[in-house]
């Protein structure tokens, strides 16, 4: 289970170096002479840092040479079952669920830079000695040999981690230790990003002011998969929610019952909008992503 026992601060420390070893390594760095291999430097990994006797802080470190635009030390999502929130349910709290997709978004880094390491955690070392430790971390990366992705990691280990923990080595494998080390770079798989949650927010509350709150829902749960897949040339977030408001509206006056008529759908709204063709490129799983929320809004109906 997470550590939860403690208030959680955001702290930065720069100019963190990697040592060359790990606590799950017991060999040295090895000479650069040119005939010894040299060991594998991690793209990014968590350390601990020493708060008193009894006390560590556990913190992520962006071990590469470019800034990330964020790090999340907890779980992302794509849609609403993801993110445990449902349609047609007005309560305060699945609203709130809806507009971040994330509990802990407090805890939420921008602009991290090259050997910067961020605070994500905590662990007492007598009262979490025998207690299973968890983090979840998601960053965006990308380098001159791989696409625009999001990476994800999932740490377990029981009583906290000491020392250094790499998450990912710098030629992408995974190291043996992790529970889970993915990378998703395709647009449908990559969750919404933490940074257009404050334009979520504004789209929901403008759309909940014209609909309501069950109808606005609906429409932003639209505008997302537009938005993942960049269904019109990847617009703006806050400025397709006129597009998913139309095809709300179209869903519910012609009654789709596959995936086909649902694209034909989106291409009318994009055609009366923009020009003919403007979003030609409709992914049949964006159309599949909308149908079901179609018939699920229905169901509520």
């Amino acid at each position: 289970m997470t550590n939860t026992k403690y208030t959680f601060e955001k702290k930065r420390i720069d100019d963190v170096q990697w040592s060359g070893v790990s606590r799950l390594s017991s060999l040295p760095s090895l000479p650069n002479d040119g005939k010894s291999p040299s060991l594998k430097i991690p793209l990014f990994y968590i350390t601990s840092v020493s708060v008193n006797d009894y006390e560590d802080d556990i913190y992520f470190v962006n071990n590469t040479d470019q800034t990330l635009h964020f790090v999340a030390p907890f779980k992302l999502y794509r849609n609403l079952n993801e993110a445990g929130a449902k349609l047609g349910d007005t309560g305060v709290d699945n609203v709130q669920k809806v507009k971040l997709y994330a509990n802990e978004i407090d805890s939420l880094y921008t602009d991290v830079l090259p050997n910067q390491g961020v605070r994500i955690g905590s662990y007492h070392i007598m009262y979490d000695s025998d207690e299973m430790m968890q983090w979840f971390i998601q960053v965006p990366f990308k380098d001159a040999n791989t696409h625009y992705g999001i990476w994800r990691f999932n740490v377990v280990e029981k009583g906290g981690i000491g020392g250094n923990y790499p998450l990912l080595w710098n030629d992408f494998s995974k190291p043996s230790h992790m529970v889970s080390c993915d990378y998703s770079s395709e647009r449908g798989e990559i969750p919404i990003e933490p940074l257009v949650y404050e334009e979520r927010c504004w789209v929901l509350d403008s759309l909940t002011e014209s609909l309501g709150v069950a109808d606005a829902i609906f429409v932003l749960t639209i505008n997302d998969v537009l938005y993942r897949y960049c269904v019109g040339w990847s617009a703006p977030y806050n400025e397709s929610d006129i597009q998913a408001k139309d095809i709300a509206n179209k869903l519910q006056e012609l009654k789709p019952s596959d995936a086909d008529a649902v694209k034909e759908v989106i291409q009318a709204v994009y055609d009366f909008w923009f020009n003919e063709g403007f979003a030609k490129n409709i992914p049949v799983e964006a159309c599949a992503e909308i149908l079901d929320l179609y018939k699920e809004w229905m169901a509520n109906h």
